[in-house]
């Protein structure tokens, strides 16, 4: 799920809307923002529409109550919120990193109309992992951790704690402080972000109402966890290509020259061939 990202660059500048140019609507992971996705966005702007949406609590999004009950579907109507006000009923390519994979997969799910495709990278989907499996224990003590970091006051440890579970010990020490106080700022949030990850989905068998042609990246340098959740998916959505990356589970961010060509492309292939399938029109 969830790692981190200099919350504090720049997004880059949003294109202008042409009905002309197929929209890709891109969700980033806990503990970042829609400026992971500048450099996918400037690749993109050539033949798309790029949208990079900030998730609730991030950016420059208000921080979200506490709520025992929050779920998957609270950040998804926040997202079909934004993007019915940014390109009305026009269908979109979906793009999603860990937590905001999982999201895009709720997305692809609920409104499969309007997801033309759909490509994530390490989706937390850990709801899909039997209940004996070891990544269970890690994920709940990583995630108790941090919520009793953030209820005593210490943002900076809950931090910490979260970024170093996904990127390893002594990277959130790495970071400039301007950097490390920024990603704090919004620690809160992820206690969010596990509660929703660990309630959806209950089974495999509500991926399978993901329509979309799908790719799921993984790589081969992260978690091994990450890497069984991929396998689960991978299994249960009808059209999926599952490929390797040579990066860790902060790919789309610290790898982009490695990520980003897989995710083009792939976009590239489906444009065209919906293109490809759409219906002749008729001349007089």
């Amino acid at each position: 799920m969830p790692h981190v990202v200099e919350a504090i660059t720049p997004a880059a500048a949003a294109a202008q809307p042409d009905a002309s140019r197929t929209p890709v609507v891109m969700l980033h992971a806990s503990l970042s923002c829609k400026s992971q996705w500048d450099l996918l966005a400037q690749e993109l702007a050539p033949r798309f529409e790029p949208l990079a949406l900030d998730l609730v609590g991030y950016g420059g999004d208000a921080l979200p109550p506490p709520a025992p009950s929050y779920t998957i579907d609270d950040e998804v109507r926040h997202v079909e919120a934004r993007v019915k006000a940014l390109i009305g009923s026009r269908r979109y390519h979906l793009v999603g990193h860990s937590y905001g994979g999982l999201v895009a997969m709720r997305l692809a799910q609920r409104y499969p109309a309007r997801v033309a495709s759909l490509a994530v990278y390490e989706p937390v989907a850990f709801r899909l992992l039997p209940d004996d499996d070891p990544g269970h224990a890690s994920v709940r003590e990583i995630a108790e951790r941090v919520q009793r970091h953030i209820g005593t006051g210490r943002n900076l440890d809950a931090a910490q704690a979260f970024v170093d579970y996904w990127n390893g010990g002594g990277y959130f020490a790495s970071l400039p402080p301007p950097t490390r106080h920024a990603i704090a700022r919004r620690a809160a949030k992820v206690v969010l972000d596990f509660q929703a990850s660990q309630r959806w989905p209950a089974h495999a068998s509500e991926l399978r109402a993901i329509a979309a042609p799908t790719l799921l990246l993984v790589g081969n340098e992260g978690q091994a966890v990450t890497q069984r959740v991929a396998a689960r998916i991978a299994t249960a959505i009808g059209d999926c290509r599952l490929r390797a990356c040579d990066a860790g589970h902060l790919g789309p961010i610290a790898s982009p020259a490695i990520v980003n060509p897989s995710i083009e492309a792939f976009i590239d292939e489906c444009e065209r061939d919906a293109h490809r399938a759409a219906p002749a029109v008729a001349t007089a």
